[in-house]
C-alpha cells in the first residue's frame, strides 16, 4: 500500500483557482481519439454447449493474437478464472472466506475450468502449465511472436460453472455465464500483466471481436455480450445462437426459460431488460433508471457506440449474480441490502434498485469502454462508476433524500459514504486489489466519490465534468492510468492539484476545519490534518448582515477581527458543505445564541447516522 507524507501547501486562494480553471476550460483542445476503432489484439471465436443438467460447458475456442508492440512475445499467459471456485486452496477463498458480497460459496457445487487439448492452427500441440493456484496457465511457444505478427491457436475446454457466487455460476435455471473460458493477459513492456484471481479483483483485458455461438435447450431466452446475428433450431431439441461483439474486453452472456423482455430505445440505443416474472414490478424503474443514466453519461463524457445494452434480472435465490458489470451487459437484482422485504422496494422508498442499474451502466463508460486496469488500480473505475452514479441520483431525486425517501427516513448516497469514509480516512486510494482488506469498499469507492465531490465543488461543476469529457474522450479504448488522469486534469484546469493527487490518490492526509474561538469582534478557526483545501468562512454580525471570507487554509490556524462592526452572532467554515471530506461537519460553526433551529438538525443528523449505522452493519 502506497503511502506519503508529502506535506501540501497550496499558494492559491479557491476563488483564484476556480477562476483559472473556468477560464481555461473553453480553450482546452483534448488530444484526439482515431475516428476508426481501435486494432484489435485478442480476438475470440467461441462455441460453447450448455448443459443445463449437468451445469457444465463444453467450447471450442480459435483465438487470434496481434503483437502491436515493439519486442517479442515468447510466451502466451491465460486467464482460468473459474478455478478460484474449485476449493479452499484458492487464493480467492483464502482471502475473501466462502462469503462474497453476502453470498456463499457451495462447496457441493464448485465452479472449474479445465483445459483439454491447446494446439496452433497448423496443428503444432502446445503445453499448458498451471501457474500460481490454478488461476492462471502458461505456454511456451516453438517461436516468439513477431512485433505485428498475428498468431492463432485454438483451445478446447470444459467447464463447471458454480452455484451463482462472486459474478458467475447457476440458480436453478438461470445461468449468468461470467469468466467462463481461457483469456489471455495483456502483455505490456516489462511482460504479461496478468494476476491471479484474488478476492478484491476484477479484470484487465485486451480489446478485441468476439464471435459466439451458443448451443442450449429450446426455449431458453439468451442475453450477450454485442448484438444476436443468428438462432437456430436443431432436431435434438436444442438451438444455437450466434453473437458477435466487436471492441470489447471481454464476453459474458445469460440464459433462463422463464426470461421476460422489455426493451425500450434511448438516444438511438436499444435497452434490453430481461427480467425473470416474479420481478416484474422492476421493469418501469429499471428502465426508468436506464434512460437517465444513458442520456446524461452520454451528454457528460462521450456517445455510447454499441447498438445494445442489456440488462439482466438475478433471482432472488441467485442475487450474487446481480450488480455487474461487462461490456455491453450488466446485471441488477432487486438486492434487498438491508433485508425488510419486496414490499420496501414497491414502496418506491428506497432506491437500491436504481443505484444499482445506474452504477453498473456507469461501468460501461469506465470499465468497458476506457477499460482501466481494474486489478492495479481499482479505484479509477470504481470511483469514477460510484461519482456518475450519485450524480444521476442527485438529479432524480435530491441530494438529502438520493438513497432512501420514506415517512420519516432520507438518506443520500453521499451521506452513505460519509459513514463508510470515516471509519478509516486515512487509507489512500491509489494501490492494487490485495493491497486492501476491509479497506478496499473505502479505497475504491467511498472516498474517491467524495474526493471527486469536493472537486466538483471546489472547481466548479463544468470544470469537473470537462475533466472527464476530455479524459473519456483522450483515452477511450486505451487502458489509461492514474497518471493519465492527473495529465488530463493538469490540461483542463492549467495547474497540477496536488492536493488531490499526492494528499488523497497517493497518499493519506486528513481535513477537519473548525471554529475554536468566537467572541463579540473576533473568531478564531483552525485547520486539523496535513490536507489543504481552499474553503470560506461565512460570518454573521447581530444585525443580520454577513461576509464571506476566502481562506487558502495554508495556515493552520487563522483569526478574523472586526472591531467596528455589530457583535458576531455565528461563523461558519465551508457554509456550502464543497469539503465532503471534511471529517466533522459539526464543529464547522459556532454561534453565540443558542440557535434552535441548528440544534434540532444537529440532533436529526447525529439521529440519522446511527439509524444508518445500525441499518448498512445489519444489512451488509
Amino acid at each position: 500500500m502506497l503511502q506519503s507524507s508529502y506535506r501540501l501547501r497550496i499558494q492559491i486562494s479557491f476563488s483564484l483557482a476556480a477562476i483559472l480553471c473556468a477560464l481555461l476550460v473553453a480553450s482546452v483542445t483534448p488530444r484526439p481519439v482515431d475516428a476508426a476503432q481501435p486494432d484489435p489484439i485478442a480476438s475470440y471465436d467461441i462455441q460453447v454447449a450448455l448443459d443445463v443438467e449437468g451445469k457444465t460447458l463444453r467450447g471450442r475456442e480459435t483465438i487470434a493474437y496481434v503483437n502491436r508492440t515493439e519486442a517479442p512475445i515468447p510466451d502466451l499467459v491465460f486467464h482460468l478464472y473459474l478455478n478460484a471456485f474449485r476449493d479452499t486452496n484458492s487464493l480467492f477463498l483464502k482471502e475473501g472466506g466462502p462469503m462474497h458480497r453476502g453470498y456463499a460459496w457451495d462447496p457441493e457445487h464448485p465452479g472449474w475450468i479445465e483445459v483439454t487439448g491447446l494446439w496452433l492452427t497448423d496443428g503444432t500441440p502446445l503445453t499448458l502449465e498451471d501457474m500460481e493456484d490454478g488461476t492462471l496457465a502458461r505456454v511456451e511457444l516453438p517461436q516468439p511472436i513477431a512485433p505485428g505478427e498475428e498468431i492463432v491457436i485454438d483451445v478446447e475446454f470444459t467447464a463447471q460453472l458454480p452455484r451463482v457466487f462472486a459474478r458467475t455460476g447457476f440458480a436453478d435455471d438461470y445461468f449468468l455465464v461470467g469468466q467462463w473460458f481461457p483469456k489471455l493477459g495483456v502483455w505490456e513492456t516489462e511482460g504479461w500483466n496478468a494476476h491471479p484471481f484474488y478476492a478484491n479483483a476484477e479484470f484487465y483485458a485486451n480489446f478485441g471481436a468476439y464471435d459466439v455461438a451458443i448451443t442450449l435447450p429450446q426455449g431458453y431466452v439468451t442475453g450477450a455480450t454485442g448484438m444476436p446475428l443468428s438462432a437456430v433450431d436443431h432436431t435434438d431439441g436444442t438451438q444455437t445462437i450466434r453473437y458477435h461483439a466487436g471492441n470489447v474486453i471481454d464476453f459474458a452472456w445469460t440464459a433462463s426459460p422463464r426470461f421476460r423482455t422489455a426493451i425500450q430505445e434511448v438516444d438511438g440505443i436499444e435497452i434490453m431488460y430481461l427480467y425473470l416474472p416474479e420481478h416484474a414490478w422492476t421493469v418501469q424503474r429499471v428502465l426508468a433508471a436506464a434512460e437517465a443514466a444513458v442520456t446524461r453519461y452520454n451528454r457528460w463524457y462521450g456517445r455510447y457506440p454499441y447498438a445494445r445494452l442489456t440488462l439482466v434480472d438475478a433471482p432472488d435465490d441467485g442475487q450474487g449474480a446481480g450488480g455487474m458489470e461487462y461490456p455491453t451487459l450488466v446485471t441488477i437484482g432487486a438486492m434487498d441490502i438491508t433485508g425488510t422485504g419486496a414490499s420496501r422496494f414497491l414502496s418506491g422508498a428506497d432506491r437500491s434498485l436504481e443505484t444499482v442499474t445506474v452504477h453498473e451502466i456507469a461501468h460501461q463508460w469506465w470499465q468497458s469502454m476506457v477499460a482501466f486496469n481494474e486489478a492495479e488500480e481499482p479505484w479509477l473505475d470504481e470511483g469514477l462508476a460510484d461519482y456518475s452514479t450519485l450524480r444521476v441520483l442527485e438529479d432524480l431525486y435530491g441530494e438529502t433524500s438520493s438513497m432512501y425517501s420514506g415517512r420519516d427516513v432520507r438518506l443520500g448516497y453521499i451521506d452513505y459514504h460519509r459513514l463508510s469514509y470515516l471509519s478509516n480516512p486515512r487509507v489512500p486510494m491509489f494501490g492494487r486489489a490485495w493491497d486492501f482488506g476491509l479497506e478496499y469498499v473505502i479505497a475504491t469507492y467511498s472516498k474517491p466519490l467524495l474526493a471527486w465531490r469536493t472537486l466538483e465543488r471546489t472547481l466548479g461543476d463544468d470544470v469537473v465534468l470537462q475533466i472527464l469529457s476530455t479524459f473519456f474522450d483522450r483515452y477511450q479504448f486505451r487502458h489509461p492510468t492514474t497518471e493519465d488522469l492527473r495529465a488530463a486534469v493538469t490540461d483542463v484546469c492549467g495547474q497540477d492539484l496536488a492536493w488531490f493527487f499526492e494528499g488523497l490518490v497517493y497518499g493519506e492526509e486528513i481535513i477537519n476545519y473548525g471554529v475554536t474561538a468566537l467572541d463579540d469582534h473576533r473568531v478564531e478557526f483552525a485547520r486539523q490534518g496535513d490536507l489543504i483545501i481552499p474553503t470560506e468562512v461565512r460570518i454573521t454580525f447581530a444585525d443580520g448582515t454577513s461576509v464571506i471570507e476566502p481562506w487558502d487554509g495554508v495556515d493552520a490556524r487563522r483569526t478574523l477581527a472586526y472591531p467596528d462592526s455589530p457583535p458576531i452572532v455565528c461563523a461558519e467554515i465551508d457554509p456550502d458543505r464543497r469539503i465532503a471530506l471534511d471529517l466533522r461537519w459539526s464543529d464547522n460553526g459556532a454561534c453565540r445564541s443558542l440557535d434552535l433551529w441548528s440544534l434540532t438538525a444537529l440532533i436529526a443528523r447525529v439521529t440519522l447516522s446511527l439509524q444508518n449505522t445500525l441499518l448498512i452493519w445489519g444489512g451488509l
